[in-house]
């Protein structure tokens, strides 16, 4: 390791200790410590994903408390549950983040547990959930005030439309793999829900991954030995399988110098491998928008996806031939783009840069703290 990565690896380490204790503190406290402070409280789920839309709050704890002098504590959803007088009392402000198999029945139970202590308290219902649908509103809507949610349809109309299947990407899957197609389903959105949205940001936000790009405003520089890293689960429900596995087969095309398996590593094998990747083929997950979008930018690999145009992030980092290379998503396309970038590396680097410039820019101006202020301004 040379003088200047671990440099950076002490910065980032010291950023998550610094945040941790914060994080910490909020959930080791039972009350407030201040009378006049804008009190806000996270009923949170204890995962990797779900914790990914937390921890920026923590580490802009700072900015909050000058903004808006807030104080924030936290406690496990399973603990509210359980004991519902664990609640802490007096909120201002209370985030709800259930994961989604706890169903409609019990998130319901759980928001008016959340109201009946706190009756004068704005509810922001945070969804951690992969797709693009929200098939919760008609239960949540009279009971929260904002509904956050890390990716939308970039064309609201979409909502309340009926899919053969219950995301968009059943649908699509399985009439393209000749799959039996699935009951209907119609998520009714009742009348204002959309006017509560507030887009949220995605996995680029957790403990793992914004302290290393909050460390250097520069895109570290790995040597690349590996053409293409195509690293991609299988197991799942039908559509998902005879997608990944379509994906996996297309990009045997690239196996020399290449990754290409459905076989999992640690995960800090995972991400030496990315850091040696030229060229990073991300196809969707449950959802569109995956972790190895981002962990494939912050490790200065091209990122190559099917096509995102209907998909609304902030930050937007698919925005196509700029930050990101779109495919179609039958990867019809995948083998000539992929040949192409790997032969045109001043255009490959170009695009690399291009996405990690948009992800330093939002940590660095504290993008963040201005996307969410709707939540506190009065």
């Amino acid at each position: 390791m040379n003088l200047t990565n671990f440099y950076l690896l002490m910065k980032n380490n010291l950023i998550r200790i610094k945040v941790d204790s914060r994080q910490y503190y909020a959930n080791f406290l039972k009350n407030w410590r201040h009378t006049n402070s804008t009190k806000v409280l996270f009923i949170s789920e204890n995962s990797r994903i779900a914790k990914s839309q937390i921890f920026p709050f923590y580490y802009y704890a700072k900015d909050f408390y000058k903004r808006w002098n807030i104080e924030f504590r936290e406690i496990n959803i399973n603990l509210f549950e359980e004991n519902p007088n664990n609640f802490v009392g007096g909120a201002d402000v209370v985030f709800f983040q259930p994961w989604f198999q706890k169903g409609e029945k019990k998130m319901v139970h759980l928001l008016n547990s959340i109201h009946n202590f706190n009756p004068s308290a704005k509810v922001i219902f945070l969804d951690s959930f992969a797709p693009l649908d929200l098939r919760f509103a008609k239960a949540v809507n009279p009971l929260v005030d904002f509904y956050i949610k890390k990716q939308f349809f970039g064309n609201y109309s979409v909502y309340g439309q009926a899919t053969y299947g219950d995301t968009n990407l059943v649908e699509y899957y399985n009439h393209l793999y000749g799959v039996p197609k699935s009951p209907l389903v119609q998520y009714e959105i009742p009348a204002g829900f959309l006017d509560k949205l507030v887009i949220g940001p995605s996995f680029f936000t957790s403990r793992e991954m914004l302290p290393i790009l909050a460390s250097s405003n520069k895109l570290v520089q790995y040597k690349k030995t590996i053409n293409v890293h195509a690293r991609l689960g299988k197991e799942g429900t039908v559509w998902y399988q005879k997608m990944r596995e379509h994906a996996l087969l297309v990009s045997s095309n690239f196996s020399h110098n290449s990754i290409i398996t459905s076989a999992s590593v640690s995960k800090s094998q995972y991400m030496k491998e990315l850091k040696s990747s030229r060229v990073c083929f991300s196809p969707f997950g449950y959802g569109e928008v995956c972790w190895r979008d981002y962990e494939a930018i912050m490790c200065g690999a091209l990122l190559i996806k099917p096509d995102m145009a209907h998909v609304k992030t902030e930050p937007n980092i698919f925005i196509p031939f700029e930050t990101y290379i779109p495919v179609a998503w039958d990867f019809s396309d995948l083998e000539e783009k992929v040949t192409y970038y790997l032969e045109n590396t001043t255009a490959r680097e170009k695009i690399i840069q291009s996405a990690y410039d948009v992800l330093q820019s939002y940590i660095r101006d504290k993008v963040f703290i201005n996307q969410v202020a709707i939540l506190f301004d009065n």
